[in-house]
């Protein structure tokens, strides 16, 4: 707003006077505006430019530019706000009793010898948005009538540019505030991670988002991106591709599956939509940025890939910083070519920073912002709030990207527990007994009889439908007790309601009302089928 007043000032000297003010309302500043008819003889105005013919070292200003400006009632300046109409004072009077009225503005005026002034108001739809005031001092002819005809016109056009910029502050803070509520509020407490923090900036475009979602095997994904655009609309489109990647992370898709599914969509919606403004709400996910990275703490493994500048930054914990090398590929919808997965090993303790990206630097300011990231990173301490107000003060002091900060944790050997079966039906009883004495080990106790009922279901499955090796995984991740069945079918169990007269197909049911979550995930192998199940209080 004030770059705006500041040019609009330069703008009308000389050409209409010899010193230009711009004062603005508070509610101009802060993107609002009174509602029309409201009188605006008392509102307060702030300073917002100050332009000088004889520039630094001619007239002074009463007023710093972002001081309040304080104008009496009675005075040329509060009458133009409150009637809505141009004055002219042909000729100063230095005995006028509005001047004395607001001494440090006469002191000024004197001292700069201003002998003419117009004040004008800035009206769009009938309502003051500010005012101009503009003056001439020396020998500069005194202002008539057309002078303030052609100060009204350009009073006209200066207006329209500041609400313009007035309605994108209003914009760009409703979409903040819908961004906040569209945004996860708490972050999940996880074993699989020590910590976590976020920062969406608040001067964004409104299409910043991050996310972490627990996983089956207690593994957790982490998601940051930034969607094209600003306001409202694009706001409406961050939250929506956030539940497409949700619903995708749930169905134990790799990361870059879910990028692909992602990519397809932006692609499809784009066709669809070609025509400029066909845009559903005017939203739009062509240009989208993502990284989603996939840690796995029983195997301390992850899989990530991204999808245009979006990155992953790793403070390991010897202190070493580095970036994995990441398979490039456009932003969402530009489609060509297949997302790649890239899997790395990171140790427990490391810190993971996820940067959205989503700015449109050429590449050497690209490296300078990641030399400043590996800088602040490296002299940072351990606490990943530091971290992140590091990376926030000293990466990006511009136009921030989302950031996500992670500490992972690795699960100890003692809280996992895995058995080899062989597909035979002789493994069932085997696989309950086994489980019967782990959580025993565990003193879960409570859990022992119901858990090796869901482990004989799951087994049973595995055997009679498989030929390969089947693997009895059990995880103990001090919130909830992990059971994993895998086998080399790619055929997932399906739940349905078996008839009165039906004598099987009852297992899985009993598996859902024991557990609290069910489901089965992919591998390169076959499949696994897992359960979760609450630990006692």
């Amino acid at each position: 707003m004030f770059r705006t007043a500041e040019k609009l000032a330069e703008a009308a000297v000389p050409e209409l006077g010899d010193i230009v003010t711009v004062e603005l309302l508070e509610l101009t500043l802060r993107g609002e505006a009174p509602p029309p008819g409201t009188l605006c003889g008392s509102t307060p105005l702030r300073r917002a430019a100050f332009r000088s013919l004889r520039g630094a070292g001619g007239a002074r200003p009463a007023y710093a530019v972002g001081d309040m400006s304080p104008i009496p009632p009675t005075t040329p300046y509060r009458q133009t706000l409150a009637h809505l109409r141009p004055r002219l004072i042909r000729e100063l009077n230095d005995d006028s009793p509005w001047l004395a009225r607001n001494s440090a503005r006469a002191r000024v005026m004197r001292e700069a010898r201003v002998h003419s002034l117009m004040v004008v108001p800035l009206v769009v739809r009938g309502v003051a948005l500010g005012l101009v005031a503009l003056y001439r001092q020396a020998d500069s002819a005194p202002y008539d009538a057309g002078d303030l005809q052609a100060a009204a016109t350009f009073a006209e056009h200066a207006a329209l540019c500041i609400d313009l910029v007035r309605r994108r502050i209003q914009e760009r803070a409703r979409a903040r505030l819908l961004q906040r509520d569209l945004l996860p509020e708490v972050l999940p407490s996880l074993s699989a991670l020590e910590a976590a923090h976020s920062h969406v900036p608040v001067e964004g475009s409104g299409g910043e988002w991050f996310d972490i979602i627990p996983l089956s095997g207690a593994r957790v994904a982490l998601v940051v991106g930034v969607t094209e655009g600003e306001g409202a609309d694009t706001a409406v489109g961050m939250s929506q591709l956030r539940a497409m990647i949700l619903t995708l992370a749930l169905q134990d898709l790799a990361p870059d599956e879910i990028l692909s599914c992602l990519d397809e969509v932006a692609s499809r919606l784009d066709r669809e939509h070609e025509a400029p403004r066909r845009y559903p709400f005017g939203l739009k996910y062509v240009g989208s940025s993502c990284i989603c990275v996939v840690y796995d703490p029983v195997t301390e493994h992850c899989s990530l890939s991204r999808a245009g500048d979006a990155h992953l930054v790793v403070v390991h914990p010897d202190g070493t910083v580095n970036s994995p090398v990441l398979a490039s590929h456009p932003p969402l919808g530009a489609g060509g070519q297949p997302f790649e997965a890239t899997e790395i090993d990171i140790h427990s303790g490391s810190i993971l920073l996820l940067n959205s990206g989503g700015d449109d630097a050429p590449l050497p300011d690209a490296q300078a912002t990641a030399e400043r990231l590996y800088e602040v990173l490296s002299r940072s301490g351990p606490d990943t709030q530091e971290i992140l107000e590091g990376v926030r003060c000293g990466v990006s002091p511009g136009r921030e990207p989302a950031v996500l900060v992670t500490r992972t944790r690795a699960f100890d050997a003692e809280n996992v527990a895995t058995r080899s079966l062989p597909p035979d039906a002789a493994a069932v009883a085997a696989a309950r007994r086994w489980t019967s004495r782990q959580l025993v080990r565990w003193m879960l106790n409570e859990l022992a009889y119901t858990t090796a009922l869901v482990v004989s279901e799951l087994v049973t499955n595995a055997v009679r439908y498989s030929t390969g090796p089947v693997e009895l995984r059990l995880i103990n991740d001090d919130r909830t007790l992990i059971c994993e069945v895998s086998d080399t079918s790619s055929a997932a169990p399906r739940l349905r309601k078996p008839g009165l007269g039906d004598e099987s197909g009852r297992g899985l049911s009993i598996v859902t009302q024991l557990t609290q979550h069910q489901g089965t995930r992919y591998t390169a192998s076959g499949k696994t089928v897992w359960t979760e199940q609450d630990l006692p209080t």
